[in-house]
């Protein structure tokens, strides 16, 4: 009986999942742009404020997905109207999307990989007066250039302060520099600080790593890595000099 029930339950879950895929339309910038133009839709930002306020899609209202009212105040919204969410990757709107597929809502657009790809197809933003940029390990590009051909290896970790797999790093981060001092020259960038890097790089996601030795990409990822994929990539490129 306990296969028959587990057996069920997986049907349903994935019956579910199908549901909502079907609900949830996945959208580049593009057709985003173009959907956001019907009146009766609802343009969506799911980030917090400072992000917001430093760079958001024009006439897009914003609701922090981070704030402990969230889903109530998300689930206000009308299930009769076409619901178009983004964030800065589109993780944070996906999940949001989520939440109305499963509460009803038949008409959600995601926008794919957010607005950093927005950005990168330079799609216009709008910046609020007295807005505060991030200036946090900020980084241009002629910076970046003379960084990597260094004769060292240069490990490079693109994060953002938003990022919940970034921040969950920054402690593993934080003491493989204090490991590997004199050794690999270990470096953050805030990519909400270095927007005009991002776009030189075509970044549409974090975190991103990557080392780097006298200008020749060794190693990159897009995603959370644990230590030992980390210390295994360090210790060989090291065993090489």
């Amino acid at each position: 009986m306990k296969r028959i029930a587990i057996a069920i339950s997986f049907v349903l879950i994935s019956l579910l999942a199908i549901s909502q895929n079907a609900v949830i339309k996945q959208v580049s910038p593009g057709q985003f742009q173009q959907l956001i133009k019907n009146p009766k839709g609802i343009l969506l930002d799911v980030r917090t404020h400072s992000e917001y306020g430093n760079g958001h899609i024009a006439n897009s209202g914003q609701l922090n997905y981070y704030a402990l009212d969230f889903r109530k105040r998300l689930l206000l919204l009308p299930k009769s109207d076409p619901i178009f969410l983004y964030c800065n990757t589109g993780y944070r709107s996906q999940k949001a999307a989520e939440i109305l597929a499963e509460n009803g809502h038949q008409n959600v657009y995601n926008l794919e990989h957010g607005i950093m790809d927005w950005e990168l197809k330079n799609l216009p933003v709008v910046v609020d007066p007295g807005a505060r940029p991030d200036t946090d390990n900020k980084m241009g590009f002629s910076e970046y250039a003379k960084l990597i051909q260094s004769k060292e290896l240069v490990f490079i970790d693109f994060y953002a302060p938003w990022c919940g797999p970034c921040r969950k790093m920054m402690p593993m981060m934080d003491s493989l520099k204090v490991e590997y001092q004199n050794r690999i020259n270990i470096v953050k960038v805030n990519v909400d600080a270095s927007k005009s890097l991002v776009k030189e790089l075509k970044l549409v996601g974090v975190p991103f790593l990557a080392v780097y030795k006298s200008g020749k990409l060794l190693y990159s990822k897009n995603g959370a890595v644990s230590r030992s994929e980390l210390t295994g990539v360090f210790l060989s490129n090291l065993a090489k000099d």
